[in-house]
């Protein structure tokens, strides 16, 4: 609303007590002669004014969006990942909204702000880098506050009731936020908040409503503290019981993601699963059955070749961008550096020789086709060996060479890991006696149709055990056995069974112990394979894991992002009886 007044002879303004003015921003005073102000007591004061006094009777709204993380990982490693785009649905390459942004929560709660009198909603201004990091949550409370200082500076002393919003650990900012205001002691240590002097939360704001999408909440930190909340302050908690991010993976807080995954080329290593997933195994274990056949079998011999080139092409691309992956972990653990060092050290060899094998069998055969060929072809005694070490494993995942390094790495102040904290879905022990209306949304997920809720189960409560049982080797060893079905590992030890015709001594030696050590490997898979997927969904999806209904990347993104794809009835309800400015006559009925 502006105002502007024409007067064309003289105006006078006279006030028996005094006048007062107020401005969001700039006061302009312009003359065609001159600008007399004077003050009978203490002259004119220019600089940093007063606050607004209170207007009795009005209660202001406002409603903020703090973004979570869609991207568990944050494997693009931007420093404001966590921002309101996601909620619009806004195209990264046009950066434009897509037809998905009519109905979804954003616009959705943007209708709701011509009902209220006095109701701001606020989502643009405000992100975060979305870390899965404790420290940048924190950091991320104190910029919140900050914001709404600045946002909102002529409202200190007016009766403001907030309403946040929290997507994953867009939630936990908000239990940060609710800590930091309620504490002068964490603000006075702010490094965002000392230098604006800012002491203290405004005494009459306070939280009115609370909506949780998703957020898994922590045993330990990020607690929600009541000293700022509204007394009839609403708590209301959106949850789908597919959402894999939520009740496990959250459970972790790494330091330094960004660092982590930055170099890690996801196309790169996808290219190599395809080219491997692509080998016809038919052809090489039809000719491998004929291998004693005279060398007029170039029918067989020839695709064979071509098969294996192929495949080892395929290792070689997904262990090059691995190396790249575990060398850009940042460890201050000296031992575990080491074992890092060489642990890379094992990848390059294995690197050189699945790139000596593809040049091998890439340039054609010049020697026949008879089994001495192929044997040294395959450099068996460069490879078997720097396979038995990776894969060594005793009796269980616990012993496991590969399992054990990587449970180092993400263990809690060992490696990446800064804290375990199992997560609940639901916020119950954090409100105290809150009433919490609770949102599940999980038959909205198409998941849930594949029917498909006994075998989910049965994997989320092994998973968590692990972690609550801290053995993190045998979490590892649930979650890589969703990658594999145990049919799969068994022909990949049957080709090894095949290949003893071929080999003899020492190699086959080195080739026992590597089925050895894939069949007490197979022995975890089958076990903990879950068949989280259809076969219909296998194949409909085969090129899009983040797309396919049960697949790892489906469950911790797609069934994560569920809650704030739209804006849920209950949600509505909630939020519009949270309010506290007037209904608009209009809307009154409804």
């Amino acid at each position: 609303m502006s105002r502007t007044r024409i007067v064309k002879g003289t105006y006078t303004k006279i006030s028996q007590e005094g006048h007062s003015m107020y401005s969001k921003g700039n006061i302009i005073t312009s003359a065609g002669e001159s600008v007399t102000e004077t003050g009978v007591e203490q002259g004119v004061k220019y600089g940093d004014p007063e606050d607004s006094p209170k207007r009795k009777g009005r209660i202001i709204d406002i409603l903020m969006f703090v973004a979570g993380t869609t991207d568990p990982g944050n494997t693009e490693g931007t420093k404001h990942k966590a921002n309101t785009s996601y909620w619009k649905y806004i195209d990264e390459k046009t950066k434009e909204e897509t037809k998905e942004s009519l109905n979804n929560l954003w616009n959705k709660i943007k209708e709701l702000r011509p009902q209220f009198t006095d109701l701001h909603i606020e989502g643009d201004f405000f992100s975060w880098s979305g870390d899965n990091d404790t420290k940048e949550r924190i950091k991320a409370s104190e910029r919140l506050f900050d914001l709404l200082l600045r946002v909102y500076p002529g409202w200190k002393n007016q009766e403001v009731h907030l309403h946040l919003i929290g997507h994953s650990h867009g939630g936990n900012v908000i239990n940060q936020f609710t800590e930091l205001i309620s504490s002068k002691d964490m603000i006075a240590k702010s490094s965002i908040l000392k230098p604006r002097k800012i002491t203290e939360f405004p005494k009459e704001w306070k939280v009115k409503s609370i909506t949780y999408l998703s957020t898994p909440f922590f045993q330990k930190k990020h607690q929600l503290n009541h000293g700022k909340l509204h007394k009839d302050c609403k708590i209301i908690n959106v949850h789908n019981e597919y959402d894999l991010t939520q009740q496990l993976i959250a459970d972790f807080s790494l330091t330094n993601l960004e660092g982590l995954l930055k170099s890690f080329q996801v196309e790169k290593f996808k290219t190599g699963i395809e080219t491997l997933k692509s080998v016809n195994n038919d052809t090489i274990l039809t000719y491998l059955k004929g291998i004693g056949l005279p060398n007029s079998h170039k029918k067989r011999a020839i695709p064979a070749w071509k098969e294996m080139a192929k495949a080892f092409l395929g290792i070689n691309m997904m262990t090059k961008e691995f190396i790249q992956y575990i060398d850009s972990l940042k460890i201050e653990n000296s031992n575990l550096q080491k074992e890092k060092d060489s642990f890379i050290s094992l990848l390059n060899n294995l690197l050189r020789w699945t790139y000596d094998v593809y040049n091998n069998y890439n340039a054609g055969i010049t020697k026949g086709y008879d089994k001495v060929t192929w044997a040294q072809n395959l450099n068996l005694t460069q490879g078997l060996r720097v396979l038995n070490i990776l894969f060594d494993i005793k009796s269980s995942p616990k012993d496991s060479y590969l399992l054990s390094l990587l449970a180092g790495v993400f263990g809690e102040n060992k490696g990446i890991t800064d804290s375990i904290d199992e997560t609940s879905w639901t916020p119950k022990k954090q409100t105290k006696g809150l009433s919490i209306i609770d949102v599940p949304i999980f038959q909205s997920d198409p998941y849930n149709s594949r029917n498909k809720r006994k075998e989910f189960d049965t994997f989320l409560k092994g998973a968590q055990g692990a972690v609550h049982a801290r053995e993190l080797e045998d979490l590892l060893m649930r979650l890589f056995s969703q990658f594999i079905k145990p049919l799969e590992l068994k022909k990949i030890i049957g080709y090894i069974d095949d290949a003893e015709y071929i080999v003899t001594g020492n190699l086959d030696a080195q080739l026992k112990i590597l089925r050895g050590n894939l069949r007490r490997y197979d022995t975890f898979v089958t076990r903990y394979y879950a068949g989280l997927v259809t076969e219909q969904d296998e194949e409909t999806f085969k090129d899009d894991m983040k797309k396919r209904p049960g697949s790892l990347a489906y469950l911790a993104m797609a069934s994560h992002s569920l809650s704030h794809t739209q804006l849920w009835g209950k949600v509505e309800e909630g939020l519009k009886g949270a309010f506290s400015s007037e209904k608009k006559a209009k809307y009154n009925k409804k």
